[in-house]
């Protein structure tokens, strides 16, 4: 089976996709994508040109996508987000064309006219739909009448494994985020503040990147705990990760505090709670979908810096909570969310469709 992917492989969810799909006996790989970055053995790759950096560049490239698709003849087209390579590929005429809407490529842009027709049309010329989360279904389905299927990221649950506790004396609580404004981590800053007064052993790991750096850095020294936060900065999964897994399994707690509803999934979270990590987070967007208030994590309004604190300060006095979450978390990830699942429904969805487009 020969399947043609399109998507931006700087993304780390893309290379998630493109490396299990190279595991994939029966699949020859072809990537077609504007990022030169990580490049994975056993895919060929297929770049766009970048010709002005903007969004214009997504119509100058439909010729060139129209040529490359010719050229390789694949048995499937599959597209991921909808609003950039998910419209290139539907103006190749090509079927059969699979399309994921990821979330923000729905909620952020929809919005805009001319962007909501771009997406009709993408959708009309898709054999099949899929999506992360239940939310983002909802969402499309006011698009299209077809058939949304819901396939989420998921993650690896042999590599996302509870560990054994350091027997270091701190308290750590920890995000994972982009430092943006969308991911409210000024909020856990401020409400770790309320809490760091009670218990002087706790401290903050914040991973991540981004244009509120200075801003945050700044904050939690006028808050007076810039001793208890710690700012790894930006740690790659991909080219890092007993890195990346060193600093999350050794979380007592997990915050993701994101505003807007185009967090429509939240794999950090997912990756905590297949670690045994109970998680803080916000009713928004598809965050309630992975965690279960009061028996994987608690929920909490946004931008509400006391509730948030007092959740915090819930599961820091109650082990028996945190220990009956642990289990119940992991659980949750292995029955819902388990990768190996999530690649073989999407590679039976191939399946299906070559057999029905044959």
């Amino acid at each position: 089976m020969k399947i043609c992917y399109l998507g931006e492989n700087g993304s780390v969810h893309n290379q998630k996709w493109i490396r299990a799909l190279i595991q994939v006996h029966e699949i020859e790989l072809h990537v077609i994508t504007f990022d030169r970055g990580l490049i994975f053995e056993g895919a060929e790759y297929h770049f766009l040109k970048m010709y002005s950096g903007n969004r214009i560049d997504y119509f100058l490239n439909i010729p060139r996508i129209q040529s490359l698709v010719k050229a390789i003849n694949p048995d499937i087209l599959h597209a991921h987000y909808a609003t950039s390579y998910g419209f290139m590929a539907a103006f190749t005429g090509f079927h059969p064309l699979i399309i994921t809407g990821w979330g923000a490529d729905i909620f952020d842009t929809a919005k805009n006219f001319f962007i909501k027709r771009l997406l009709r049309y993408s959708f009309h010329q898709a054999d099949a739909i899929t999506v992360l989360s239940e939310i983002t279904r909802k969402e499309i389905v006011k698009l299209t009448k077809k058939k949304v299927d819901l396939i989420p990221f998921g993650v690896d649950t042999d590599k996302f494994i509870p560990a054994t506790k350091s027997a270091s004396k701190f308290f750590r609580i920890g995000t994972i985020r982009t430092l943006s404004e969308k991911y409210g981590v000024e909020y856990l800053i401020r409400a770790f503040a309320l809490v760091a007064g009670k218990y002087p052993n706790i401290v903050l790991d914040i991973v991540g990147d981004g244009e509120l750096k200075d801003k945050l850095v700044a904050l939690s020294g006028e808050l007076g705990v810039s001793d208890k936060v710690v700012f790894h900065g930006f740690i790659s999964q991909q080219k890092e990760f007993d890195k990346y897994y060193s600093i999350l399994s050794q979380l007592d707690i997990f915050a993701i505090l994101s505003v807007l509803d185009s967090e429509t999934f939240g794999v950090a979270a997912v990756e905590a709670s297949a670690c045994g990590i109970p998680v803080v987070a916000t009713n928004v967007g598809g965050l309630t979908e992975v965690i279960l208030d009061g028996k994987t994590g608690l929920i909490v309004p946004p931008r509400d810096v006391l509730k948030t604190a007092k959740a915090i300060e819930k599961l820091i006095s109650d082990q028996q909570l945190r220990n009956s979450m642990r289990v119940a978390g992991r659980n949750f990830v292995m029955e819902n969310f388990d990768w190996k699942k999530c690649v073989s429904k999407m590679v039976d969805l191939y399946a299906s469709l070559q057999q029905t487009h044959a």
